[in-house]
């Protein structure tokens, strides 16, 4: 295979997630107890941690560092390959730590189940076990009662969940579709759901707004265009994608989805996320013959629709993401490193993987070895200075890969940045099956520094 070839099916297999929202999910295996004592359903307001990283170990155990002296605490120490941790997302107080994953035998995924725990080890809580329909995806709501999170119904749907933090074996479904796709209201009462693709492709597509507790589901008279995730801004206000006979829009809307304004029209497929502060909207918008389901230069455009301009000048990005004083703007740019550092030409790529998630239990990792690489490159643009600069460069980790598709969700759930919007946290690959987390400058005064050996890792709220 030549080396061309090579990184196609390099970029290919990154690809391959854009069908359904479920593979980005089991990309790792196994799940099992822990051998703690504690009881599970201990009170659950230990100290929040601040400015801590959650990350998952080469040894697929669970574990915190400290970001500021790199000290790192073990929260699991059975991970291996009959049990696996996965999927460390933090409630919005720091307080808890949910995750995810399976226990293994004879090869064979057994069992899954979703915990919580305090960032200290503490106040361990099963809250949903299962022998199938693993779970996949979690997500706080905002007043850090309830853990939202996906798991397959059966080979053509997905279910979303709830749970108690606090319950053991309290989950309910409260939806279903596919794909899937929501955000949580400021209150966490409601959910703003995406299910079922765009309008023009099935009249089962829908923009609906999710009253949890009783399942009372309102639609939006906007007809859905093509896009993944919506988002619902502290201030009230959603954002999401919709069409009619003009074509798709970037909207802009109050809660129930009237007062729409249109920030941008496009053809192809949009991705976007709001400021936090709520005064800009950041997108990519990429062409329907691009294989990935991002790639574009990232946009800016203010949330009245004004001063649309560009941030990525050079090469596309395949992912974005705020931080949280939303003065920057972080965004991933791709090459294929060779002796010459050669771009790649993202357009040729193979036909999509099957979406089928059991198969990727067994899928292997992602060949980078040899010669030709993908390399990663975090920039960061300046709001103030309307300025970008290279922070870092690295071969990523297959689970850093993974989120990648679905970027726009994981930034409802999940964040890379530091809490005080100074730094970056990822995981570069090292071998096969090993990887180190680094963090990264976003000033760009001072090179990356590791602070553990891991696959994913996300930093705190605070």
């Amino acid at each position: 295979m030549s080396n061309r070839n090579s990184a196609l099916v390099l970029i290919g297999a990154l690809a391959s997630c854009f069908v359904l929202f479920v593979c980005a999910g089991l990309v790792v295996g196994g799940f099992y107890f822990f051998n703690s004592g504690v009881n599970p359903i201990a009170a659950l307001r230990a100290p929040a941690a601040r400015d801590q990283i959650a990350f998952i170990g080469n040894d697929l155990n669970l574990y915190v560092a400290d970001a500021a002296n790199g000290t790192t605490t073990a929260l699991t120490h059975d991970g291996g390959t009959e049990h696996v941790y996965n999927f460390p997302t933090w409630s919005p107080d720091n307080h808890r730590l949910a995750f995810v994953g399976y226990a293994f035998e004879n090869g064979a995924p057994k069992e899954g189940t979703l915990y919580t725990i305090s960032p200290t080890g503490e106040n361990l809580t099963p809250v949903y076990k299962t022998p199938e329909n693993f779970p996949f995806y979690l997500y706080w709501s905002p007043d850090n009662q309830i853990i939202s999170f996906l798991a397959n119904k059966d080979a053509q749907t997905i279910a979303l969940n709830v749970a108690r933090a606090d319950q053991p074996d309290s989950k309910q479904e409260v939806d279903s579709g596919a794909p899937f796709y929501w955000a949580w209201s400021p209150d966490g009462s409601k959910m703003l759901t995406h299910v079922g693709g765009t309008r023009s492709e099935s009249d089962d597509a829908r923009l609906a707004l999710l009253t949890f507790n009783n399942n009372v589901k309102e639609s939006l008279p906007a007809a859905p265009g093509q896009f993944q995730a919506p988002q619902w801004s502290a201030n009230g206000k959603i954002l999401f994608s919709t069409q009619d006979e003009a074509g798709q829009s970037i909207a802009l809307s109050d809660a129930d989805g009237t007062q729409i304004k249109k920030l941008a029209t496009y053809r192809g497929r949009a991705s976007f996320a709001l400021s936090p502060d709520g005064a800009q909207v950041a997108y990519i918008l990429t062409d329907t013959n691009s294989r990935l389901p991002h790639l574009g230069a990232v946009r800016v455009v203010s949330a009245n629709g004004e001063n649309t301009h560009i941030v990525s000048q050079t090469d596309p990005a395949l992912a974005f993401l705020w931080s949280p004083d939303s003065t920057k703007l972080a965004y991933l740019t791709a090459t294929v490193s060779q002796q010459n550092q050669s771009n790649f030409n993202f357009r040729a790529l193979p036909p999509l993987a099957s979406t089928a998630p059991e198969k990727f239990l067994d899928a292997p990792n992602m060949n980078q070895g040899g010669q030709l690489q993908l390399l990663l490159t975090w920039n960061v643009w300046e709001r103030a200075t309307d300025a970008s600069h290279a922070v870092a460069s690295f071969v990523p980790t297959g689970s850093f890969l993974s989120v990648l598709p679905y970027f726009d969700q994981y930034a409802n759930s999940s964040t890379f940045w530091s809490p005080d919007s100074q730094a970056l946290v990822y995981t570069a690959r090292d071998a096969e099956n090993t990887g180190s987390v680094y963090i990264a400058d976003a000033v760009g005064n001072q090179p990356p520094r590791k602070i553990g050996d891991g696959l994913i890792a996300f930093w705190s709220w605070k």
